[in-house]
């Protein structure tokens, strides 16, 4: 519903209906948000920038969806921007090129600390505004090229997404800590990955997210497709050394070629903002995407699958705004997302 009338069809009744409306509806022209009486939406700023990853990959699938439906809800458009990935996410958000951005939990934990690739620099301007769910490691290949397993990687060409993204990093790690070695490895779009799949220019194709992934999905659907797991000793090797990563099984049935449960590791999708966001906006942002939860599911199923309780997968500071959300939902959080130490 659009709050605004035309004002020259005012009447008596035409003034007593805006009165009735002003009352359920924010005073923003754009909204149909309903917040409560006395919000102070003097700092709230016009527009957001929100940083979602490489168009085809997870971030962006995901995350325009959200953008689209709690922007119109709030009454705050937000404006999607494709990166290179979630750690350039993080980055954005801390240099204030981003107010928003969609990351993972061992990213933002990764530049809370100092990564290498923050050059060392602590990225604490980050807050925690929701976790949407598993952030799972998918490495899939088509079944013509006989690869079965991380070991059969040897020697064959693999593509874990842009230089830097959350997938790349994690593969990365994957490669190192159990002594894979690739031919050759690129960095291209998820899209461009499956097209190059196809055509037998590339072995083996990564990418991070909830299940399914679209880019997993859209291959899987017009060729037999190998999603290629770890054994149990792989995955304990690499989470003793990796452990804020989990342990996570890709359920049976997600893709069509997968017919029995598919063992990886996982981190946590989280979206973040800048932490001088307003309170009552980021507040607002959060209980939009509860209370319009089926209509983000309709977009992307794994918004079926979130719950307010979530929030404790997250690895950094709650921001405070949304930590209000979070209290009168029956959420405590503990002193770490509270104040980081």
């Amino acid at each position: 519903m659009k709050s605004f009338l035309n004002q020259k069809s005012f009447s008596g009744y035409g003034v007593i209906l805006l009165l009735l409306l002003a009352v359920t509806m924010t005073t923003n022209g754009n909204s149909a948000y309903a917040q409560p009486a006395g919000v102070d939406k003097s700092k709230w700023p016009s527009r957001l920038t929100f940083a979602t990853g490489p168009v085809g990959g997870f971030g962006h699938t995901t995350g325009s969806p959200w953008a689209s439906i709690v922007g119109t809800e709030v009454g705050v458009p937000l404006s999607v921007e494709s990166t290179a990935g979630f750690p350039i996410n993080v980055l954005m958000v801390e240099d204030r090129k981003a107010d928003v951005g969609i990351s993972t939990s061992d990213v933002t934990y990764a530049g809370w600390q100092g990564a290498d690739w923050s050059k060392d620099k602590k990225l604490q301007s980050q807050r925690a505004l929701m976790v949407l769910g598993a952030n799972a490691l998918q490495i899939y290949t088509p079944r013509k090229t006989g690869i079965k397993t991380l070991s059969d990687i040897n020697g064959h060409s693999a593509n874990p997404s842009r230089r830097r993204s959350g997938s790349d990093l994690l593969f990365r790690d994957v490669l190192e800590a159990l002594g894979i070695k690739p031919s050759r490895i690129t960095n291209i779009s998820p899209g461009d990955a499956n097209g190059l799949l196809g055509d037998g220019r590339l072995d083996v194709a990564v990418v991070s997210g909830s299940p399914p992934h679209p880019a997993v999905s859209e291959f899987d659907a017009n060729n037999e497709t190998v999603l290629i797991g770890m054994t149990d000793a792989e995955r304990q090797k690499f989470l003793q050394k990796y452990p804020f990563l989990a342990a996570y099984d890709v359920p049976a049935g997600t893709y069509k070629s997968v017919t029995a449960p598919v063992k990886t590791v996982a981190s946590f999708v989280v979206i973040i903002a800048r932490a001088d966001l307003p309170d009552s906006l980021a507040y607002a942002m959060v209980k939009a995407t509860f209370d319009r939860q089926a209509a983000l599911a309709g977009a992307h199923k794994s918004y079926g699958q979130i719950a307010p309780k979530d929030i404790m997968q997250s690895t950094i500071p709650v921001h405070p705004g949304a930590a209000r959300f979070y209290a009168e939902n029956g959420v405590v959080l503990p002193a770490k997302l509270k104040t980081g130490n």
